[in-house]
Formats: C-alpha cells, structure tokens, sequence
C-alpha cells in the first residue's frame, strides 16, 4: 500500500510513471531512495517465503519425530519379546542395552544391573577378556563369531553369536550379542558323546589278531549304527535297511569283495554324524526351517570328523561325507557333480534315498514301494545316478525281495 500511495504522488510530481525516471541518475537522493524501496519490496516477498517454508519444515519435523517414536516402540516391543537373550554393546565391550529374557536366564532383576558392566564380566564371568573372546574376533572380522560357555554358578550353558554393526563406511560402531540357554540339549549331547567315546576306546583296546578283530570290529559298527538309529524311533533299523539295499545293488553290479565290504562299512556309519544333531530337530513333525536344515546337512562332515581318528576306515570317510551329493552337482556339502562324487557314495544315495520314501517319518507316512521307485525313476541323471538305479529297479522287479530289518 505505501509503494501504491509513493507512485502517485511519485506520478503528481513528476506528472510522468515512476519507471521513466526510476533509476536516473539526475537526482542521487531519490535514486537511492527508489533502491531502497525495491530492496524491501523484494526482501518482504523472501522473507514471506522464508517463513512458510520454515514452517512447513517445522510441521514435517514435528510428524517425522512421531513416527521415529512409533517406530522406537515397536522396536523396543519386538527387543523384548525375542525368547533369546539378547545385549548389545559400543566399540569397548560396555552393555548399552539388553532385553528382558536376559535378565530372566542371568538372574539379574533389574537393567541397571546390566547397563555399563562389560559383556565378558556378564557373559563369562571373566574379569578380562579371555583370548579366544568371539567380541574381539568380531570387531577384527566385521563377521558373525559363536562362543560357548558354561555359567557354573547358575549352572546353565549357553551359546552366544556377537554380529558386529557397521556404519556406511565399514567400521564397526557396536555389537548384537545372542545369548541362548542350551543346557538341556548340552546334556543329551554329553551323554552322546559319552557314548561315542566309549565307543572308540572299546576300538582300541581290540586285539589285534585279524579274525577276532574283524569279528569285533563288524559287531561293533552294526550296534553303533543301532545306537544312531536309536535316537529317533523314526529311523530306527534305517542303517541296517540301507546296507542291505547298498549291498544287494552292488551284487547285481557284480563288485569285489573288497568294495563290497567298504560300501557294507560306509553303510552301516553313513549317518553317524546325527549323533550330534539335536533329537528335537530330528523328530520335528513339520518341515524344518533353513537354519534346522543347516543344521542337518552338517551330519556328513561331522560323520566324516568322527571317523577320521580310527585307523583302517580312511576308504569310508569320502563315501559318507558325500552320499548326499547328487549326480547334477545340486547336492551337499560339495556340490560335486557325477563322476566326481565316489561311486560307493552314489549307491547309498540312491539306498538312502528309497528307505527314506518308503518308511514312516514325523513329517508324513510312507510314499509306498510303487510311488518310491517311479521317483527313483524320475529323478534318475539329476538326483541319482542311472547306472546305480537301472540295476536297483531291476532288482526290485524280481521275485526274490528285498526285506528290509524295519
């Protein structure tokens, strides 16, 4: 309104617009004066922006916060509700949070117990970090590192994995430690192990004489294979029906003897490495999870690390750490591709294969002979190999049948 009310008078007195003598130099007092009028006129409209603009920025900051707590909540709420221990810690080891299943399994009451301590000092009960600290492993790897230990005063064992967080740069700014109590399943695989160490030294302390010791050695494979297939009563004779299978292929094939009684070996033991698998994976009675099938499909290396001590089974450790490859190279744990798995080991998998569909287990009944042989047939060249399945076929189909032990 007053720059209105200046260009009219501006117009009277100059009986001329403002625009015509707007910027003369003719009068220096008014030239500055009409700078000054078109600065503010200017500064006015940028300052009017300036201010809705902060404003809108205040509001959107405002919402922006709101939605920062919701989401605080819910993260807070799905912390505490994991059924893990879970902590996490800075760069120098101090708990900066934990979850309430902590304090449950550490007997601790309240998180001002926790907060500030060092996760050894929890965790370990050490008062320094000990040198095999997965803590310290993590910062260095910037991986996943696993511990296990034992807390003799709560009398519970734990496992623990330290995940390191990084920034966009690569550094670690702090760790997520997951604490789970395996005490029960510790003790079941104690027991196991007990079982499997008085298993070897019974090994050893055989007499060396060639007869007894192959009597000996044959009946302590056959009950060891019992004691694996006892720890499910899904699989219980799985070992024996599988040998029997393996060694009735390998007679149609016309084999040696000496391969014959490497496969018969392999056979009995091709499972050994589930005594290390908890029972609750085994008996699960749905599908497994990726993690429990990882867990699972370790039994072959673990078979083969259990062996690999006893003199004289140096032939079997190949054939069982790869029975399950298949013949396309989709298999475990080596993807190996056709001739390139141990021909002993593709029997057994096709042996392995065909017990498994035809007995009962905790996920679903048995498939039957008929359905068993028609997958053998068509995953023949891709899961197995077709010069071992041809000949099982064949076998089948005569009159004399194979009976399995269960």
């Amino acid at each position: 309104m007053i720059i209105g009310a200046y260009i009219i008078y501006d117009y009277s007195h100059y009986d001329s617009s403002t625009s015509d003598h707007l910027f003369s130099l003719d009068n220096p007092a008014e030239f500055f004066f009409h700078l000054v009028i078109l600065t503010a006129f200017i500064g006015c409209h940028v300052t009017a922006y300036l201010i809705n603009d902060r404003k809108n920025l205040l509001i959107k900051t405002t919402e922006s916060e709101h939605q920062l707590r919701i989401a605080a909540n819910e993260w807070m709420t799905t912390f505490d509700s994991m059924p893990y221990g879970i902590l996490m810690t800075d760069t120098n080891f101090n708990i900066i949070k934990a979850n309430s299943h902590l304090k449950s399994i550490s007997n601790i009451k309240s998180e001002n117990h926790i907060l500030g301590r060092k996760c050894y000092e929890l965790v370990c009960k050490k008062a320094k970090q000990h040198c095999d600290c997965p803590a310290v492993k993590s910062l260095a790897t910037h991986k996943t590192e696993s511990y296990e230990c034992t807390d003799s005063e709560l009398g519970k064992d734990f496992i623990e994995s330290i995940t390191p967080i990084l920034d966009k740069n690569g550094n670690v700014v702090s760790n997520v430690h997951v604490i789970m109590d395996v005490t029960d399943a510790k003790k079941k695989e104690n027991k196991l192990i007990q079982t499997k160490n008085a298993f070897f030294n019974m090994l050893k302390d055989i007499d060396h004489t060639y007869k007894e010791l192959k009597s000996v050695h044959n009946n302590l494979i056959i009950t060891f294979s019992n004691i694996i297939d006892a720890k499910s009563s899904w699989t219980k004779g799985h070992s024996m029906n599988v040998s029997e299978y393996a060694l009735a292929i390998a007679g149609e094939m016309g084999l040696n003897t000496w391969d014959i009684e490497t496969l018969r070996t392999a056979s009995l033991l091709h499972d050994i490495g589930k005594v290390g698998t908890y029972d609750v994976i085994l008996d699960k009675p749905e599908g497994l999870n990726d993690k429990e099938l990882s867990l699972v499909q370790q039994h072959t290396v673990k078979g083969e690390e259990i062996l690999k001590p006893i003199e004289g089974l140096e032939k079997v450790l190949p054939i069982i750490r790869s029975h399950h490859e298949h013949f396309d190279g989709s298999g475990y744990p080596d993807r190996l591709k056709g001739s390139e798995i141990p021909f002993l080991a593709r029997i057994i998998c096709v042996a392995d294969a065909y017990d498994a569909m035809i007995s009962n287990r905790p996920y679903r009944l048995s498939l039957g002979k008929e359905h068993a042989v028609s997958e053998l047939k068509q995953y023949s060249n891709s899961q197995f190999d077709p010069n071992v399945v041809q000949p099982f076929i064949s076998l089948l189909n005569k009159s004399i049948e194979i009976t399995p032990t269960a």
